[in-house]
């Protein structure tokens, strides 16, 4: 298994670069049930914008002691918006299953599926 190989180089290029401006960033990964805490504050911006400049994001692996599905991703942005990203993977062998939301429109959760069980091939399967 060589899944490690590509780790570094996939972080790279799919990460969200910074063009503008000062950002602090923090990862923490807390002791409960390996969750996973990230924030990122805007340092020195125009007082006309935002009065708190920080986006908060979680990941929770196994929430409240359950491994059947995974919190992907939990986020506060500093607009005030939210989004969800649930994911299980233990409804059956091959398949996956995933949510998205923005937790406050029930009419714009996404429920997509993908399974490779079949060898050399994946199918996928989105509903919004």
């Amino acid at each position: 298994k060589f899944d490690d190989i590509p780790k570094v180089a996939n972080e790279v290029l799919n990460d969200d670069y910074q063009i503008s401006g000062y950002v602090f960033k923090a990862k923490q990964k807390t002791s409960w049930g390996g969750a996973v805490l990230s924030t990122q504050v805007d340092l020195f911006q125009e007082k006309e914008k935002c009065v708190t400049p920080a986006k908060l994001a979680w990941r929770l692996p196994a929430p409240f002691g359950c491994p059947a599905f995974c919190i992907d991703k939990l986020e506060i942005e500093k607009s005030g918006k939210f989004k969800l990203e649930a994911s299980s993977d233990k409804v059956y062998p091959g398949v996956k299953v995933d949510c998205k939301s923005d937790l406050v429109d029930v009419s714009k959760i996404a429920v997509g599926c993908t399974a490779t069980s079949v060898k050399n091939a994946q199918f996928k399967f989105e509903c919004k």
